[in-house]
């Protein structure tokens, strides 16, 4: 993990806003792209990782189905409609 030499302070709600730039950079994210991140902890740090959805069965990310807030891909959904 290499450092991006930038400190932030935390705020009375725990908050930490980090740069728009910064974020761009790392995530690959374009401009007016909405992100979610997933957090990590370990006992001494908070990674930030992009969040992607995948499919609940296989992990799979491409078209995506979206079933009752669970997404599932069209091969799973496939062999479910076969059951």
């Amino acid at each position: 993990m290499k450092s991006a030499m930038i400190v932030r302070p935390v705020d009375s709600n725990g908050r930490v806003v980090l740069p728009k730039n910064l974020l761009s950079d790392i995530f690959k994210a374009k401009d007016n792209e909405k992100l979610s991140v997933e957090i990590f902890c370990t006992d001494d740090s908070i990674v930030l990782k992009r969040f992607r959805p995948s499919c609940v069965f296989c992990d799979n990310r491409d078209d995506l189905v979206d079933f009752n807030g669970a997404k599932i891909c069209p091969s799973c959904l496939a062999k479910l409609k076969n059951l």
